[in-house]
């Protein structure tokens, strides 16, 4: 009893599983777009594709690089991929709220084959569900109803188109109408369509949008709900898809007989990030099957699968480990500081990259710094580079911070003190010898002037004495003389 429990529970599981939609991978934004599509990888088509292909363009976004071209700037049909641009242009100057009213016009000169929602002459819906039916279910009428909004008349519009395409970058692409029906006159690049779907990838709703699986238009005056599938089988929910990719997100389908199958969209797996384009695939009959394969979803699959095998967006650079070190002048204690990257760098190489092939050439700004050295300071640079090839220069900053030692600081500037200003002290010095030399002259002046003062006293006393003992000798009798002779005598 429990075994058969447990297997009606996983079989439970599994058909929840079969019904449950595939979650989406978000189609990334693009902000920097690429625009040199010089490939890394030059491999024959023919290890990649399984049926010829008319062309073919492989971005990686998060490097910026182009990994593979074939024939990318060969003039083409583009068909539905057409819309990618009438997208980008009702995202860029419509208001997504505003109500639009369908006319007669915008109906006329569609062929009857073609892809649509069956607009009505008169019906009124938002801009939002019109973008809507040209990126999920390629209406080909929503392209000229948005074309009257935007412009006011569907030429106008399509020389807006030709005006945005040149100011993309464009060179090999004129546009005829907004929705891509055959027309001699209509045509583009591989190349140029991926200028202008990463413009249009800037668009937060655009992208949305193209990676919607199905979508619900609500009811209009003249219609009741409508129920949109996308028309790309890589990312649709539908159990009849046949090429539905797990890695992949958007973005737009295209087909007409001139054209051949079409295809723009993006696939991630780890770090890649892949953006590509297929023009001119083939439509296969099955004979297993009776059903018409279309080739542009599982060469899509190949060639996102090929480089997947042989490519990696790896680390180069880290911000963990130090690269260079600068010595630190009155230190209170390491004598050196270690400088690490300010920001990584990241770099596509193959699967068989060699990590010796990085070559890491340091600039510091000085030949050393004085403590104190905050952490972050930046001191230098280092130069990347990977066989040959330059990669980028990031700033280096100190790792740790270096406190002062503050009796080397006082001595180191005292020392510096002295260095800069010896002139001073050397005219310092020699005023101060012409002062104790003119000191000890007035000091000996002054002696002098004292002695001689001295001596002219002494004399000057002497000269006194002897006047005064003359004075006395005139006053004296002489008989006291002669008395004191007499008694003087035995």
């Amino acid at each position: 009893m429990k075994r058969k429990s447990l297997a009606l529970i996983l079989l439970l599981i599994l058909l929840l599983a079969q019904a449950m939609p595939v979650l989406a991978v978000d189609v990334p934004a693009v902000t920097d777009p690429v625009t040199d599509f010089t490939p890394l990888d030059t491999t024959a088509p023919a290890e990649i594709f399984t049926t010829e292909v008319g062309a073919a363009v492989l971005l990686e976004l998060n490097s910026g690089e182009t990994l593979y071209t074939l024939n990318a700037d060969v003039q083409r049909y583009p068909a539905s991929l057409t819309k990618v641009m009438t997208a980008y242009l009702t995202c860029k100057y419509g208001n997504l709220d505003d109500q639009v009213t369908v006319s007669e016009t915008a109906l006329q000169n569609l062929h009857e084959d073609g892809s649509t929602v069956g607009l009505q002459a008169g019906e009124v819906l938002p801009l939002r569900d019109l973008l809507y039916c040209i990126l999920a279910a390629s209406a080909n009428e929503a392209c000229n109803v948005i074309a009257e909004h935007i412009s006011g008349s569907i030429d106008a519009f399509v020389a807006l188109m030709n005006e945005e395409a040149q100011a993309l970058g464009c060179t090999g692409t004129h546009f005829s109408n907004p929705h891509g029906l055959h027309d001699d006159d209509h045509y583009t690049t591989a190349a140029d369509l991926l200028r202008i779907v990463q413009a249009a990838m800037e668009y937060p709703v655009f992208r949305e949008a193209c990676n919607t699986p199905h979508y619900t238009v609500a009811a209009t005056n003249m219609s009741e709900e409508r129920e949109l599938y996308t028309t790309n089988e890589l990312i649709s929910t539908s159990s009849n898809a046949g090429y539905r990719y797990s890695k992949a997100a958007g973005i737009k389908t295209g087909f007409t007989t001139p054209a051949g199958r079409c295809l723009i969209s993006t696939a991630s797996n780890d770090d890649l990030q892949f953006l590509g384009i297929i023009m001119g695939a083939a439509t296969i009959n099955n004979e297993d099957t009776g059903d018409w394969d279309q080739r542009s979803f599982p060469e899509f699959i190949n060639m996102c699968e090929y480089f997947f095998e042989r490519y990696q967006y790896t680390t180069i650079l880290t911000t963990l480990y130090p690269v260079a070190e600068i010595p630190v002048n009155q230190s209170a204690g390491a004598q050196t500081v270690a400088l690490a990257p300010v920001e990584e760098i990241r770099s596509l190489v193959t699967v068989d990259f060699d990590p010796d092939s990085v070559v890491l050439e340091p600039h510091l700004d000085y030949e050393s710094v004085d403590a104190p050295v905050e952490a972050g300071t930046v001191l230098g640079s280092v130069t990347v580079s990977v066989n040959g090839t330059e990669l980028g220069t990031v700033d280096l900053a100190a790792i740790t911070t270096v406190v002062r030692s503050e009796i080397t600081h006082r001595a180191e500037e005292t020392r510096a003190y002295v260095e800069d200003n010896w002139w001073k002290w050397l005219v310092g010095i020699l005023l101060l010898i012409v002062f104790v030399i003119l000191f000890c002259w007035f000091l000996l002046q002054f002696y002098r002037r004292r002695e001689r003062k001295r001596k002219v006293a002494a004399r000057r006393r002497a000269l006194e004495l002897r006047e005064r003992q003359a004075r006395l000798r005139e006053l004296t009798p002489p008989d006291w003389e002669e008395g004191w002779k007499e008694d003087d005598q035995p």
